[in-house]
């Protein structure tokens, strides 16, 4: 297996990122809150830098970087919009700012849309193996759409765009060149973190990217594949995505924070666990989740608790590796992860319990 990391590409990723985040200042602010993370100023440095941005583009903001769904509906972070479904990761790896803006220019209507049915599909929870039909057939991409769980403002840009994916893309690329300089300047409040955030993913150890990928898609993931690493602006995201025989993972300048369990941590891993467990809802959560699988719905209705509390209550369990995921016939199924239950029981009695040996 090889393990390599190339930032190239995160100078253009970071830009949409950016745009996100000014977007959705509102969303972002409430989501590290309740996570119950800490965020270095600089990124409110940048979001400040950003605000000319949305006075002045604040359409360009809204049709390219809409979510596709209402803010309960997010999952771990991560919104989806019109902007995000136009390339695919796979595609520009190795490739800078200027030449991703001619790639995407350059991109047959055929391409954009099957990107964008790619991302819809996987929005879904679906197979992505019909992408090209869609992208052939736009009677079948209307059908899609109307099926899609995602809100009516977004079905009706994507409407447009299918009808005329080029002319969008280019009304895009347009755009992201003339604020170019204003992201560049406002981004570079956070060139040192990300200068130290390359370095530390250049020596990370093989098994924490490894670690990582099997803890949010399980083990078969990455069956025969290498891994190709980024560094991307959200502070707590992993993003991964795979073609062929490639896992490509993006890791936020604080991913570790969450993935990695060094020995220095572990007291305060303890005390984190057992703080959400003293949450009775979450509690009561982990308890149903005994020996099956629900999905939301499920919970939500046994608790009597509404979706969003359950969504909520569900990111942050999942973010301490205490509960996973499973798509069972286009369902998002959650399980109890007992292997991190035992984990915290055996750092319990070593800490707590007298050893007569």
């Amino acid at each position: 297996m090889e393990i390599k990391v190339n930032d190239t590409v995160s100078g253009f990723l970071d830009k949409i990122s950016a745009l996100l985040f000014v977007k959705h200042e509102a969303f972002y602010k409430e989501y590290w809150h309740k996570l119950n993370v800490k965020i270095e100023k600089e990124y409110f440095q940048v979001l400040a830098e950003l605000k000319v941005i949305k006075k002045n583009y604040g359409e360009f903001l809204n049709f390219y970087f809409g979510s596709f769904r209402q803010y309960e509906d997010v999952v771990n972070g991560n919104i989806f919009c019109v902007a995000t479904t136009f390339f695919r990761i796979s595609d520009l790896y190795d490739e800078k700012f200027c030449d991703i803006i001619q790639i995407l220019k350059e991109s047959p209507d055929e391409k954009i849309r099957m990107n964008i049915a790619e991302s819809l599909l996987y929005l879904e929870g679906q197979s992505s193996a019909d992408e090209m039909m869609y992208a052939e057939n736009q009677e079948e991409f209307f059908l899609l759409l109307k099926k899609l769980s995602i809100t009516s403002e977004s079905k009706w840009n994507l409407f447009e765009v299918i009808k005329q994916p080029r002319t969008y893309i280019q009304s895009f690329c347009e755009t992201l060149l003339k604020i170019n300089d204003e992201l560049d300047k406002a981004l570079s409040k956070l060139s040192s973190h990300k200068k130290k955030w390359i370095i530390q993913l250049n020596k990370m150890e093989k098994d924490i990217p490894i670690h990582i990928i099997e803890t949010i898609k399980g083990k078969q993931y990455l069956d025969n594949c290498d891994v190709y690493m980024y560094p991307v602006l959200n502070p707590f995201t992993a993003i991964i995505t795979k073609k062929q025989n490639v896992v490509y993972l993006g890791l936020g300048y604080s991913t570790d924070k969450f993935f990695l369990s060094q020995n220095d941590e572990r007291v305060d891993k303890m005390i984190n666990i057992l703080k959400l467990l003293s949450d009775k809802s979450k509690f009561k959560i982990l308890m149903l989740l005994k020996n099956k699988k629900l999905y939301a719905n499920e919970i939500a209705e046994i608790l009597q608790l509404s979706n969003a509390t359950i969504s909520h209550h569900m990111r942050i369990l999942a973010v301490h590796d205490l509960v996973h995921t499973v798509r069972i016939q286009n369902k998002t199924y959650y399980y109890l992860d007992e292997h991190t239950i035992y984990l915290l029981l055996n750092d319990l009695q070593l800490s707590l319990v007298i050893n007569d040996d």
